[in-house]
């Protein structure tokens, strides 16, 4: 899906958005992008982070024929993605551990499904796609409060990605989701995940017993192509 428009070279784009003229080329490599550098990079084509998150296209002020090309999630594009609703909720206490550790957390319902985002182009095909509202400042800037961010269920995490892990906990019952965490997947081994957050930074571990589920959150870069 390419937001580039037609006509503009890459090393120009990045110039026009002061920036370094290999910044597409690392956001390509990380698989993720700053905040800021994605607003700079829009606004030098005359588009808002709003109507990019919108999938609005820029006023057009030229002919057709000459009008930059914004292939992003636009109205074409099926509204089909169900958004999860989401709350933030107290610090947890993680398994194992006799005081609450300060890990910001979020309550979500996977049948709570408060709206549909549009299908990017690059998830056709996929199943069990859903979309969320982060909450919180933990991941921050990576992913600010009120960002969009999509997650596929089916693609098993690699070490470095950001995922969603959804915790459970005994009960009367058996056993239920009670949490979920949205942080860096730092390291895993046969007993346990680290996790990695930004505000506060921390890094910690959480029994692969407690973990229900861990859905990969998609990256940027394979959302749009730059």
């Amino acid at each position: 899906m390419a937001i580039k428009p037609v006509g503009l070279s890459a090393n120009a784009w990045t110039v026009r958005a002061n920036l370094n003229r290999n910044v597409l080329s690392d956001i390509r490599r990380r698989g993720a992008a700053q905040h800021d550098t994605v607003e700079k990079l829009l606004a030098a084509i005359g588009v808002t982070f709003a109507e990019f998150e919108a999938g609005q296209r820029a006023a057009e002020q030229e002919p057709p024929d000459r009008r930059p090309f914004l292939a992003l999630r636009g109205p074409d594009r099926p509204r089909d993605v169900p958004i999860v609703g989401t709350a933030l909720c107290s610090d947890i206490r993680l398994p194992d551990s006799d005081e609450p550790v300060q890990v910001e957390a979020m309550e979500m319902q996977m049948d709570d499904v408060i709206d549909y985002a549009r299908r990017p182009l690059t998830l056709d095909h996929k199943r069990d796609i859903y979309a969320l509202y982060f909450r919180g400042v933990s991941m921050a800037p990576r992913y600010e409060p009120g960002e969009l961010g999509y997650v596929d269920p089916n693609r098993p995490p690699s070490t470095g990605d950001y995922v969603v892990a959804q915790m459970r906990r005994p009960d009367g019952d058996g056993e239920r989701i009670f949490t979920v965490i949205a942080k860096r997947l730092v390291r895993q081994s046969a007993s346990y995940y680290e996790f990695e957050q930004f505000n506060p930074a921390s890094t910690f571990r959480v029994p692969r017993s407690a973990v229900a589920h861990l859905h990969r959150i998609i990256p940027w870069d394979e959302l749009v192509t730059f």
